[in-house]
């Protein structure tokens, strides 16, 4: 017996988003530094063969999925959805937001003021605003970790441009 009930599924949004990420990966792997020896796509022709899947694997998913199922999925998980669950969506959003800044501001900034913000950022949406603990708790792992780095390993991070830090 066959069952016609349709389920619901995100797989058009995953295809979609799947085909973003792979153009703009795709992009950036093609702009990696060339190598002077050799040949001179080679650093990044393992990215580039990803960011193809990426692409031809998100096609294949919104050729197969139905936009229609994805926007029952939406409606379903809206209307089923409690005050933990958007609550919880919220923090989601604040660490993406969070993670993006982060990633824009390090080299500008540098690891030690950057991870420490970043750290801020992240110990506020879990730990509410305890700023005390929080202040004490980020500065002392972006100190430590730099220290780790570039101390004991001898691996530099982006230094802060107006202390050398």
């Amino acid at each position: 017996m066959e069952n016609n009930k349709k389920t619901t599924n995100y797989d058009f949004l995953t295809g979609i988003i799947s085909v973003v990420v792979g153009i703009i990966y795709g992009v950036l792997s093609y702009n990696i530094k060339r190598s002077p020896m050799g040949n001179p796509l080679a650093p990044s022709m393992f990215p580039l063969i990803l960011a193809a899947c990426m692409i031809i694997f998100g096609v294949i998913l919104i050729l197969k999925s139905d936009l229609e199922s994805t926007k029952r999925a939406f409606q379903k998980s809206k209307e089923m959805a409690t005050e933990n669950d958007r609550h919880s969506q919220r923090m989601i959003a604040a660490t993406v937001v969070a993670s993006l800044v982060y990633a824009l501001i390090l080299e500008r900034f540098g690891y030690v003021i950057s991870t420490v913000i970043f750290m801020m950022a992240m110990l506020t949406i879990t730990n509410g605003q305890k700023w005390v603990k929080n202040s004490i708790v980020a500065l002392l792992f972006s100190g430590i970790v730099y220290y780790i780095f570039f101390y004991l390993l001898g691996i530099s991070l982006p230094m802060t441009p107006f202390i050398n830090l």
